[in-house]
């Protein structure tokens, strides 16, 4: 599956969408259900897409790229879990989706400041 790194910050903005509607609906003492499952889905396919780039990172760089693999592991596993939560268990939701947000944040953030900058223009 091809990429280069201005398609995979285009999906960061994408992406990023969706967790602001989700941080606005906390703000809000709710949890905007179709933006967790928007993110989640979003994060699901730009992940899958980005493994193609964490392939090439890890050859000069294995730790980095295993950590971001990581990241990417524990963002759909939390918003799998605040998922399920959500027919009922309001306080874990709420945990959950926080998490979420914060991980998948942090992903973004780290990707494109500290990776990013560094990595040539690959074309997968």
């Amino acid at each position: 599956m091809g990429f280069s790194i201005r398609s995979l910050v285009g999906e960061h903005r994408r992406i990023e969408a969706d967790l602001d509607r989700l941080t606005e609906s906390l703000a809000r003492g709710a949890v905007d259900l179709d933006a967790l499952r928007r993110a989640r889905e979003l994060c699901i396919r730009h992940f899958e897409r980005e493994e193609a780039f964490l392939a090439r990172l890890a050859v000069g760089d294995a730790a980095l790229a295993s950590k971001l693999r990581g990241q990417h592991d524990e963002a759909i596993e939390l918003a799998s879990r605040a998922e399920e939560a959500a027919s009922g268990q309001a306080r874990d939701l709420v945990y959950l989706v926080r998490r979420f947000v914060a991980i998948a944040q942090h992903n973004l953030i780290e990707e494109e400041r500290d990776v990013f900058p560094f990595a040539p223009e690959w074309e997968g």
